[in-house]
C-alpha cells in the first residue's frame, strides 16, 4: 500500500515506541508520522490521516478524551483509531470502544500482531462493503435519512450524516438487507472480519452510537435479541 493511500499518526509519549512504529509502519509501505501528544499533533485532517494509534496516556487529555473529541467531530469522525493499553486494562477498553475506538492494542505488543490488524483495517476501509444482497435500486429512504448504495454517501435532510467508517459499514449492510434481520455474528464477520481479539461489545457499542447520530430514524434500526439487528422502512 502507497503512503498516498495509508497515512498513519503515532501518539505515544515513548520515544521506543514512536521509533519502533515509525521504522516498522513505514517498511511496510505506509506513511507515518509520530508526536509525544495530542496536542503536539495538533488538529487532525481527515484527508491526510487514514488511522490514528494513540496510548492510552494518563493525563489531563488522556487517550480517551482524544478518541471521544475525534469522533464527536463530524469533519474527523471518519478516521480510524487504535488505543494502546496496559493487558488487563478491561475498563480502559470498554471505555475506549464507547468512546468510538475502532480497536486496541495491548502493551506489551507483538509487533507482528500490531502490523496485521494495522494492515486488515486499512483493508476493510478501502474496499467497497460487499456483504449482503443490494435491494432493488441503488438507494433506501428511511424518514429524514438516504443512504446511496452506489455512491456509498449518508445523508440526513440532505446534508452529508458524520458518521465514522465503520458505522457507514454498518448502516450499509443493514439497507443492503432492508426489512430482514442481520445476526450480530454476521454483522461482526462482514464489518470486523471476525478479528481475534475484537470484543463482541464492539458491535452493539457502534450500533448504539449510529442510532443516536440518527435521530428519529434511529427508531428504525431495531433489535430482537437472539436474532439480530434490522433496517426498517415500514
Amino acid at each position: 500500500m502507497s503512503p498516498s493511500s495509508g497515512h498513519i499518526l503515532v501518539i505515544d509519549a515513548d520515544a521506543n515506541i514512536r521509533e519502533l512504529l515509525d521504522v516498522n509502519l513505514d517498511s511496510e509501505g505506509y506513511g507515518v508520522k509520530t508526536y509525544s501528544t495530542p496536542e503536539e499533533a495538533g488538529e487532525i485532517n481527515p484527508l491526510d490521516v487514514h488511522l490514528v494509534i494513540i496510548d492510552s496516556m494518563e493525563r489531563s487529555f488522556s487517550g480517551i478524551d482524544f478518541i471521544a473529541e475525534l469522533k464527536d467531530n463530524p469533519q474527523t469522525s471518519g478516521v480510524g483509531v487504535f488505543l494502546c493499553t496496559a493487558a488487563g486494562s478491561q475498563s480502559l477498553v470498554i471505555e475506549a470502544l464507547d468512546a468510538g475506538a475502532d480497536d486496541f492494542i495491548a502493551k506489551p505488543f507483538s509487533l507482528r500482531e500490531l502490523l496485521a490488524r494495522v494492515k486488515s483495517y486499512m483493508r476493510r476501509h478501502h474496499h467497497l462493503l460487499k456483504a449482503g444482497p443490494t435491494p432493488p435500486g441503488t438507494a433506501v429512504s428511511v424518514r429524514d435519512l438516504n443512504i446511496d448504495l452506489r455512491t456509498h454517501t449518508i445523508t440526513k435532510d440532505g446534508m452529508p450524516l458524520g458518521l465514522s467508517k465503520t458505522e457507514s459499514q454498518i448502516l450499509e449492510l443493514l439497507a443492503r438487507n432492508v426489512n430482514t434481520y442481520v445476526s450480530r455474528a454476521e454483522i461482526h464477520s462482514a464489518v470486523w472480519n471476525n478479528e481475534a481479539g475484537i470484543n463482541d461489545r464492539i458491535v452493539d457499542t457502534n450500533i448504539s452510537r449510529l442510532r443516536k447520530k440518527m435521530g428519529d430514524a434511529g427508531a428504525s434500526l431495531v433489535n430482537r435479541t437472539g436474532i439480530g439487528y434490522m433496517l426498517s422502512t415500514k
